[in-house]
């Protein structure tokens, strides 16, 4: 068995996921500067709706509580759009500092009280309910890994999964940090399963550590962590997508007018439906 199983979307049979097991956490502490828009980047709209919302529909499947972490400016916009969607089933944590999606994450601990957390970046908009749905699945069928990643072999990727010759994730490239010399990578699609006891522990263990932070950024950075997370064969799962279209976030004019494309193109597809939150009162 290799040291890191790799799954094909196929090799996940259809189900539901426990969502009482499941803890939802959103970094949205992002601005829309760069597309030109005035008001915090979660609620920028696509096809008309905010970011947001097409977040929630594709998570449903897993969403039990949901975490969604802002910057302090951004709260007494978002809080109120966010609170009228998923009731109290619903946690805003504040991020007090831009210091890096680890620090981001961090910021949900003591909110979260499930075995399992899913982290989702808060401009992913592309993912499908579908591929969310069977990643849930294999992390809670597949013995009991620490960290489940949806993955995708792309040219020119914007992260670079770099594995030993067992599979081991031993290090995770960044464009951004210019480290990436590879014509074709592994690529995350910001799709990110934990166990959530190691999970915080690992952040806890390494936020003072060097090598979590980001060479030219210097933020703390959840990918440069997980390496961190594979000590022995099965502690990472790998569920390996095909659809480079869910790979894209939303950081400029250009990738949302893609990913609106992308979510007119889901809409036509049998597996993929609206269901909304039902408000708690």
């Amino acid at each position: 068995m290799p040291f890191s199983p790799v799954l094909a979307m196929d090799d996940i049979e259809e189900g539901t996921p426990n969502r009482s097991l499941w803890t939802v956490i959103i970094p949205a502490a992002g601005v829309g500067s760069r597309l030109g828009f005035d008001k915090p980047k979660i609620l920028y709209p696509l096809l008309g709706r905010p970011i947001l919302d097409w977040l929630l529909d594709a998570l449903e499947d897993v969403s039990h509580k949901v975490i969604l972490v802002l910057a302090p400016h951004a709260q007494a916009e978002v809080e109120p759009v966010f609170t009228a969607r998923v009731g109290d089933r619903g946690q805003v944590a504040i991020q007090k500092t831009p210091m890096g999606m680890a620090d981001a994450v961090a910021q949900a601990e003591p909110w979260v009280h499930t075995p399992h957390s899913l982290v989702i970046w808060g401009d992913q908009a592309s993912l499908r309910r579908q591929t969310i749905r069977r990643c849930a699945l294999a992390h809670e069928r597949t013995g009991h890994p620490r960290l489940t990643v949806a993955t995708i072999l792309r040219k020119n990727p914007y992260i670079h999964f770099l594995r030993d010759a067992n599979g081991k994730i031993v290090r995770v490239l960044q464009a951004r940090e210019g480290e990436i010399k590879e014509p074709v990578g592994e690529n995350d699609c910001g799709l990110f399963l934990f166990d959530s006891q190691t999970l915080f522990a690992t952040l806890n263990r390494c936020k003072d550590q060097r090598s979590a932070y980001g060479a030219q950024t210097s933020e703390f950075n959840l990918l440069q962590t997980l390496p961190l997370f594979e000590d022995k064969t099965g502690d990472v799962v790998t569920v390996r997508i095909t659809d480079e279209r869910e790979t894209l976030g939303v950081n400029t004019p250009q990738e949302a007018r893609m990913v609106e494309a992308t979510l007119k193109s889901y809409q036509s597809q049998p597996d993929y439906f609206f269901s909304k939150f039902k408000v708690v009162s």
